[in-house]
């Protein structure tokens, strides 16, 4: 099976950047990969734009076959290396083109042909990112059509999967946070369901259960009025579980969204008026919960990678400057903000590190020791920044509390209210 050089770079460098710019990067049901002898079309909920193939393509080892849209394959240099990285324009109504019917056909023939060569074809069904935790509904029937195309584009083929992949981001706009990746259970179709099937129905049942398999690995908030007390939720269920990972929560909290648990109108009313208050007083639930669970340690830490943190932002100080500026100043849309960091700093680093190392034999330092140092320093300053940024904020937070003791303790009977009532509701579940 033939395999993309220039994927395989690009997806070494990236697995590096993600495990390095985020905190926590967590996958979740591993053992749903398994199968990868059946044509498979993966499938996942589409919530910030760049980092959402990048993440899937970080986790899943078969390489990736994107269906992508058309307007980011620009001629030229663009377009050859989008094409060499696995990916494949589809044409929507809006990019004005004449014959986009013949030329999606065009696309579609072809992921017939790489599907019965056992390569993977990759999708966000929903058809647009939106940076909100909840479902677009109705998917996109292009997933229907290809399922229908591989089967009859092969008599001999038997089986085709769906692989339903749950993305979950703690911030969609913010650096450094926290994401999950949960791989579902694969949706197996047979070529005898399919035959004895009205096309048109069976296209409509699959969209259908493959919407269901998603949501069922997914933060899927239907209730607009209060999606905002719901993502409060998921802040405030780690203090229910103060012991659990990150990821394990989201899990907990995913699982409960899905049966609908929280709909009780009394209890979101409590968190209304406790995010009005956040918002008033300026106090943060994410914060509060960093605060009673740094230790001194921690702070030892902070203290004892700083001089490394120095050293690594004065060498790196040009990539970074001329990054952050370009994300400011460029991209228009904040959700490619963060997969426009990661990306810039990992590939201009390299040559910048090589630029660098050519100075070595000549301060007798061994180069292949001093490119090492160089890798170290960058990756010091990563994470001790991020470490130190969250000591800031705590530390803040501890003196705007001290300051502001009457405000703090209103916010904060607000707070453990919606908390012993959280604790309630869990309870149930359990």
């Amino acid at each position: 099976m033939r395999r993309s050089w220039v994927y395989e770079i690009f997806r070494i460098i990236l697995v590096f950047g993600l495990r390095l710019f985020h905190r926590k990067f967590r996958v979740v049901g591993y053992e749903n990969l398994k199968g990868s002898e059946i044509p498979t079309i993966v499938v996942g909920n589409h919530q910030n734009a760049l980092l959402d193939p990048i993440l899937c393509s970080s986790v899943i080892t078969q390489q990736l076959h994107w269906l992508t849209r058309s307007d980011v394959f620009k001629p030229g240099l663009v377009s050859a290396f989008l094409s060499k990285a696995n990916m494949l324009p589809v044409y929507r109504e809006k990019d004005n083109v004449a014959d986009i019917r013949d030329r999606n056909e065009a696309i579609f023939q072809e992921c017939y042909k790489r599907l019965n060569r056992g390569q993977w074809i990759s999708l966000f069904p929903e058809g647009t990112h939106k940076g909100k935790k909840s479902l677009n509904t109705p998917l996109k029937k292009g997933i229907g059509r290809l399922i229908i195309g591989t089967f009859e584009a092969n008599p001999n083929l038997q089986q085709i999967r769906i692989l339903p992949l749950g993305l979950e981001y703690s911030e969609f706009f913010e650096k450094d946070g926290d994401f999950m990746l949960r791989i579902g259970k694969p949706i197996v179709l047979s070529k005898e369901d399919y035959t004895t099937a009205n096309k048109a129905i069976w296209a409509n049942e699959l969209v259908a259960d493959i919407s269901a398999q998603l949501q069922a690995v997914m933060t899927d908030i239907r209730n607009d009025h209060y999606y905002e007390e719901y993502i409060t939720i998921q802040d405030l269920i780690h203090f229910v579980y103060p012991h659990n990972d990150w990821h394990e929560n989201v899990v907990i909290y995913q699982d409960m969204v899905n049966v609908k648990r929280f709909e009780k109108p009394a209890f979101l009313e409590e968190l209304k008026k406790l995010n009005q208050l956040s918002k008033e007083l300026s106090f943060s639930n994410q914060t509060e919960y960093e605060a009673k669970q740094w230790r001194m340690w921690n702070t030892l830490r902070v203290f004892m990678t700083l001089p490394f943190s120095f050293i690594g932002k004065i060498i790196f100080f040009p990539i970074s400057n001329f990054t952050e500026n370009f994300v400011r100043t460029k991209v228009k849309d904040p959700l490619f903000r963060n997969s426009i960091r990661i990306t810039f700093k990992l590939f201009f680093s390299i040559p910048y590190i090589l630029l660098l190392s050519i100075i070595f034999p000549f301060v007798s330092v061994n180069y292949f020791i001093g490119v090492l140092l160089l890798i170290i320093a960058g990756t010091f300053e990563v994470r001790a920044r991020m470490r130190f940024d969250r000591f800031k904020g705590i530390i803040q937070h501890k003196k705007d509390c001290a300051k502001r003791t009457a405000d703090y303790s209103t916010w904060k009977a607000a707070q453990e209210q919606c908390i012993f009532h959280l604790k309630q509701i869990c309870n149930e579940q359990n």
